[in-house]
């Protein structure tokens, strides 16, 4: 696994870039993955969340009533204080994330390159589709995709992405938080499995985080029952697109 503190900054250096050189009505516009907020309060929740983190006001920590608080806290604000915010918390944040218990710290990664995308997709501005980020980001998400496959009495799925595989849904992937937040990546030791998808990286990582339709996950290259595994693209908090989202 990489640093996380300076995955994390690298990726605060880039949305900060988008955002300081983006015009004020693509500012407040809607963001088409994530449309119940602006591009503003993407970033008010991004800067809310290191704030929290160092104030220790973690309960409820990632669920829609606490990071709906940061963004309502935040109404009103610039753009520039709103990164005055985050470019003063989040260091102090950046410094101490190689210890967070479990994957926590990974996950605070998945929040940021998740939003960070969306922000692209809102200013029309793709861009770091391979970064070390997505990549960390994905291998979170693939062990949530386990869970889902085997919550359904699936047969395992070979998960291909960049030249890299994985076998999801075997025994003992059952508890969702164990497999996300346990101190180690999910390990599964089955030899095969009939049914693969393969996809990049990046629409493997937008694929499960509710960032795709499922006409577009269909479209991805697979082997054996597909429709039979699309229901599994849902899981924890993360629902499939309704329609597509083109990135």
């Amino acid at each position: 696994m990489g640093d996380i503190g300076q995955t994390y900054a690298d990726g605060r250096e880039r949305i900060t870039e988008l955002v300081r050189e983006a015009p004020t009505e693509q500012l407040t516009a809607t963001v088409p993955a994530c449309p119940q907020w602006r591009v503003t309060d993407v970033v008010a929740h991004l800067a809310g969340t290191c704030s929290d983190v160092l104030a220790g006001n973690i309960e409820g920590v990632a669920t829609d009533p606490w990071t709906a608080a940061q963004v309502e806290a935040r109404r009103g604000r610039s753009i520039d204080e709103l990164l005055e915010e985050w470019t003063t918390a989040a260091p102090q944040v950046e410094a101490i994330a190689q210890h967070f218990p479990g994957r926590v710290g990974t996950q605070w990664i998945l929040d940021m390159t998740t939003h960070e995308h969306d922000i692209r997709g809102a200013l029309g501005a793709p861009g770091a589709q391979d970064s070390s980020a997505v990549a960390m980001a994905l291998e979170f998400m693939v062990g949530g995709l386990g869970v889902s496959v085997a919550s359904r009495g699936l047969p395992p799925l070979e998960v291909r992405a960049d030249g890299v595989s994985w076998i999801v849904g075997g025994e003992g992937e059952t508890d969702l938080n164990a497999v996300l937040f346990g101190a180690e990546p999910p390990v599964n030791t089955a030899s095969g499995a009939e049914t693969t998808v393969e996809a990049s990286g990046f629409e493997l990582f937008r694929a499960l985080t509710g960032r795709r339709s499922r006409g577009q996950i269909r479209k991805f290259t697979w082997t054996g029952d597909a429709e039979a595994y699309l229901p599994a693209f849902e899981f924890g908090p993360f629902r499939t697109a309704t329609a597509d989202v083109v990135e």
